[in-house]
């Protein structure tokens, strides 16, 4: 594989993970359903149940950003390789 075309794969795939753990962390800092706690639950034991779901989502949603960066920026090389955008 080409030099240029792995650094485009790599940058594209940063972008994306970049992109889905900016998300993942915005989330975290105030989850949605912080105040709908359910009857039974202390207000600590909910919030560091909420923390932890909210970590493993930001974690998940990462490492999709990456595969997703990597294969739209692959579709992308290709499609600009299909029609010559780059001679």
């Amino acid at each position: 594989m080409n030099w240029i075309i792995g650094t485009l794969l790599v940058l594209f795939a940063v972008a994306g993970g970049g992109l889905a753990w900016w998300k993942g962390t915005r989330d975290l800092a105030s989850p949605p359903g912080r105040y709908d706690r359910p009857i039974g639950v202390g207000r600590r034991e909910y919030e560091r149940q909420l923390q932890l779901r909210y970590r493993r989502r930001r974690i998940l949603l990462t490492v999709a950003g990456i595969v997703g960066g990597a294969v739209g920026g692959f579709a992308f090389l290709l499609v600009a390789a299909i029609r010559h955008w780059f001679r």
